[in-house]
Protein backbone atom coordinates (compact mmCIF):
# COMPACT_ATOMS: atom_id res chain seq x y z
CA UNK A 1 0.00 0.00 0.00
CA UNK A 2 1.64 3.76 -1.07
CA UNK A 3 1.93 6.05 1.66
CA UNK A 4 -0.81 8.21 -0.28
CA UNK A 5 -3.63 5.08 0.49
CA UNK A 6 -5.60 5.19 3.62
CA UNK A 7 -7.81 2.44 4.91
CA UNK A 8 -10.86 4.17 6.52
CA UNK A 9 -12.84 1.12 7.40
CA UNK A 10 -11.51 -2.15 7.86
CA UNK A 11 -13.62 -5.83 9.54
CA UNK A 12 -13.10 -9.56 8.84
CA UNK A 13 -15.78 -12.12 7.44
CA UNK A 14 -15.92 -15.33 8.97
CA UNK A 15 -17.56 -18.69 8.91
CA UNK A 16 -15.52 -21.76 10.19
CA UNK A 17 -12.41 -21.81 8.22
CA UNK A 18 -13.11 -19.55 5.59
CA UNK A 19 -12.20 -16.13 6.27
CA UNK A 20 -11.57 -12.20 4.11
CA UNK A 21 -10.46 -9.12 5.47
CA UNK A 22 -12.62 -5.62 4.00
CA UNK A 23 -11.14 -2.67 3.58
CA UNK A 24 -12.41 0.42 2.42
CA UNK A 25 -9.29 2.61 0.95
CA UNK A 26 -8.72 6.07 -0.09
CA UNK A 27 -6.30 6.30 -2.62
CA UNK A 28 -5.27 9.39 -4.97
CA UNK A 29 -7.31 8.42 -7.47
CA UNK A 30 -10.35 7.18 -5.24
CA UNK A 31 -12.25 5.24 -3.14
CA UNK A 32 -11.78 1.17 -3.96
CA UNK A 33 -12.78 -2.11 -1.24
CA UNK A 34 -10.15 -4.25 -0.90
CA UNK A 35 -10.76 -7.75 -0.28
CA UNK A 36 -7.67 -10.18 0.93
CA UNK A 37 -8.24 -13.38 1.83
CA UNK A 38 -6.92 -15.70 4.47
CA UNK A 39 -7.38 -19.23 2.37
CA UNK A 40 -7.21 -17.96 -1.06
CA UNK A 41 -6.62 -20.55 -4.59
CA UNK A 42 -2.68 -21.58 -3.72
CA UNK A 43 -1.16 -19.49 -6.12
CA UNK A 44 -2.95 -17.12 -7.01
CA UNK A 45 -3.58 -13.55 -5.58
CA UNK A 46 -4.93 -13.35 -2.08
CA UNK A 47 -6.26 -9.42 -2.41
CA UNK A 48 -8.58 -7.60 -4.96
CA UNK A 49 -9.52 -3.98 -5.07
CA UNK A 50 -12.45 -3.06 -6.89
CA UNK A 51 -14.25 0.56 -7.53
CA UNK A 52 -17.86 1.28 -6.97
CA UNK A 53 -18.43 0.53 -10.74
CA UNK A 54 -17.02 -3.16 -10.86
CA UNK A 55 -18.99 -3.40 -6.72
CA UNK A 56 -22.31 -1.88 -8.50
CA UNK A 57 -21.96 -4.61 -11.58
CA UNK A 58 -21.11 -7.41 -8.61
CA UNK A 59 -24.51 -6.76 -6.96
CA UNK A 60 -26.53 -7.86 -9.93
CA UNK A 61 -24.31 -11.29 -10.24
CA UNK A 62 -27.25 -14.33 -8.83
CA UNK A 63 -25.20 -16.87 -7.08
CA UNK A 64 -25.61 -19.30 -9.54
CA UNK A 65 -23.96 -16.94 -12.45
CA UNK A 66 -21.08 -16.06 -9.92
CA UNK A 67 -20.28 -19.59 -8.89
CA UNK A 68 -20.20 -20.63 -12.67
CA UNK A 69 -17.93 -17.76 -13.07
CA UNK A 70 -15.72 -18.29 -10.48
CA UNK A 71 -15.37 -22.11 -10.70
CA UNK A 72 -16.27 -22.88 -7.59
CA UNK A 73 -18.52 -24.56 -5.22
CA UNK A 74 -21.87 -23.32 -4.47
CA UNK A 75 -21.90 -22.72 -0.63
CA UNK A 76 -24.08 -23.97 1.73
CA UNK A 77 -27.68 -22.20 1.10
CA UNK A 78 -28.67 -20.48 4.57
CA UNK A 79 -32.33 -20.09 5.60
CA UNK A 80 -33.00 -16.36 5.32
CA UNK A 81 -36.93 -16.65 6.79
CA UNK A 82 -36.08 -17.42 9.79
CA UNK A 83 -32.35 -15.85 10.77
CA UNK A 84 -32.05 -13.42 12.65
CA UNK A 85 -29.09 -10.96 11.50
CA UNK A 86 -27.22 -7.83 12.44
CA UNK A 87 -25.37 -5.58 10.42
CA UNK A 88 -21.78 -5.14 12.30
CA UNK A 89 -20.08 -2.52 9.90
CA UNK A 90 -21.05 -0.63 6.60
CA UNK A 91 -19.32 1.73 4.49
CA UNK A 92 -20.24 3.54 0.86
CA UNK A 93 -17.96 3.40 -2.11
CA UNK A 94 -18.64 5.63 -4.91
CA UNK A 95 -17.58 7.08 -7.81
CA UNK A 96 -18.76 9.91 -10.68
CA UNK A 97 -20.75 6.23 -11.83
CA UNK A 98 -21.91 4.25 -8.82
CA UNK A 99 -22.66 4.46 -5.78
CA UNK A 100 -22.72 0.93 -3.39
CA UNK A 101 -22.97 0.54 0.49
CA UNK A 102 -20.61 -2.63 1.69
CA UNK A 103 -21.97 -4.12 4.73
CA UNK A 104 -21.13 -7.09 6.88
CA UNK A 105 -23.86 -9.34 8.79
CA UNK A 106 -23.37 -11.32 11.50
CA UNK A 107 -26.30 -14.20 11.57
CA UNK A 108 -26.77 -17.44 13.21
CA UNK A 109 -25.28 -19.29 10.18
CA UNK A 110 -22.14 -16.74 10.73
CA UNK A 111 -21.16 -13.67 8.61
CA UNK A 112 -21.40 -12.50 4.89
CA UNK A 113 -20.64 -9.53 3.07
CA UNK A 114 -23.30 -8.06 1.61
CA UNK A 115 -23.20 -5.63 -1.93
CA UNK A 116 -25.90 -3.35 -2.52
CA UNK A 117 -26.12 -0.86 -5.17
CA UNK A 118 -29.63 1.22 -4.15
CA UNK A 119 -29.96 3.27 -7.42
CA UNK A 120 -30.12 -0.15 -9.01
CA UNK A 121 -32.43 -1.83 -6.33
CA UNK A 122 -29.71 -4.73 -6.73
CA UNK A 123 -27.84 -6.35 -3.81
CA UNK A 124 -25.61 -9.90 -3.34
CA UNK A 125 -24.79 -11.55 -0.29
CA UNK A 126 -21.49 -13.27 -0.51
CA UNK A 127 -20.24 -15.42 2.49
CA UNK A 128 -16.43 -16.16 2.93
CA UNK A 129 -16.00 -19.03 0.65
CA UNK A 130 -16.93 -16.83 -1.99
CA UNK A 131 -14.60 -13.89 -0.97
CA UNK A 132 -11.64 -16.28 -1.04
CA UNK A 133 -12.50 -17.34 -4.72
CA UNK A 134 -12.79 -13.95 -5.77
CA UNK A 135 -9.55 -12.95 -4.29
CA UNK A 136 -7.87 -15.48 -6.48
CA UNK A 137 -9.80 -13.57 -9.67
CA UNK A 138 -8.20 -11.11 -12.23
CA UNK A 139 -9.75 -7.91 -11.87
CA UNK A 140 -11.08 -8.10 -15.71
CA UNK A 141 -13.97 -10.74 -14.31
CA UNK A 142 -15.86 -7.31 -13.32
CA UNK A 143 -15.33 -6.10 -17.05
CA UNK A 144 -17.68 -9.33 -18.01
CA UNK A 145 -20.07 -8.18 -15.38
CA UNK A 146 -20.11 -5.19 -17.26
CA UNK A 147 -21.42 -6.63 -20.24
CA UNK A 148 -25.19 -6.08 -19.34
CA UNK A 149 -24.14 -2.14 -18.10
CA UNK A 150 -27.64 -1.56 -16.26
CA UNK A 151 -28.33 -4.65 -14.67
CA UNK A 152 -30.12 -8.15 -14.99
CA UNK A 153 -32.43 -6.30 -16.80
CA UNK A 154 -30.75 -3.73 -18.34
CA UNK A 155 -33.45 -1.14 -17.32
Amino acid sequence: MSSQTTVTEEYDVVVGSDSATVRKLLTPRGQLVEIESDSGVQESSSQIRVDALGLESLSWQTKADLVDRLGCSPPPEWDDGSESKSTVGSFKISNEYADVVVSKITTSNGDALVVRAPVKRTELRLQPAMLCELTACETDLFSEFLETPHGPHDH
